[in-house]
């Protein structure tokens, strides 16, 4: 089912209704990235190793397994807000992930700082592990800045609040 996104022009997925730009909550660590943009993550998350110019927290269990995962990284092609939601899904495919699979969309979302658009999908890397994940593509004035949360489907139900306020709270 999809509604106008009376604020923002555009369609807007109910499976989106959440996206509510908001300040992270009392505790949260930040992390930005050379252009400005900030990820704000749990206390008990840890930062991970990123690419230059990214950056990366997680929640891991004892043994290691990720169990929550938070990405921000500038646009490094040609996508657009526009085209988002199926540029990610065959970047997926191209990066060798198998059973890409997209489950909600939406354009013409409101961001603490920007505009954009995200789609919810499922995916088996090539090692075999099975993510859900919300990729947003957040324009800004003079930038464009991508957003990825993801956790495994036996973790999503448990992790996805979390990963959802991270994203409202993300500042592009």
């Amino acid at each position: 089912m999809t509604v106008a996104a009376a604020a923002c022009g555009g369609v807007r997925d109910s499976a989106f209704a959440w996206l509510v730009p908001t300040p992270a909550p009392p505790g949260w660590a930040t992390a930005s990235i050379p252009s400005g943009a900030r990820l704000a993550y749990p206390s008990a998350w840890r930062r991970l190793v990123s690419d230059r110019g990214a950056a990366s927290a997680g929640l891991t269990a004892a043994d290691g397994r990720l169990l929550g995962y938070l990405n921000i990284t500038p646009r490094q092609g040609g996508e657009t807000v526009a085209d988002w939601p199926s540029f990610r899904i065959a970047h997926n495919a191209r990066e060798g992930d198998r059973d890409v699979r997209r489950l909600a969309a939406a354009k013409g979302l409101r961001f603490r700082g920007g505009s954009g658009s995200c789609v919810k999908d499922s995916y088996t890397t090539r090692i075999g592990a099975r993510y859900v994940e919300i990729a947003c593509l957040v324009a800004a004035s003079t930038r464009a800045t991508v957003i990825v949360a993801a956790a495994p489907p036996a973790a999503w139900s448990r992790e996805s609040r979390v990963l959802e306020r991270a994203i409202m709270a993300f500042r592009a």
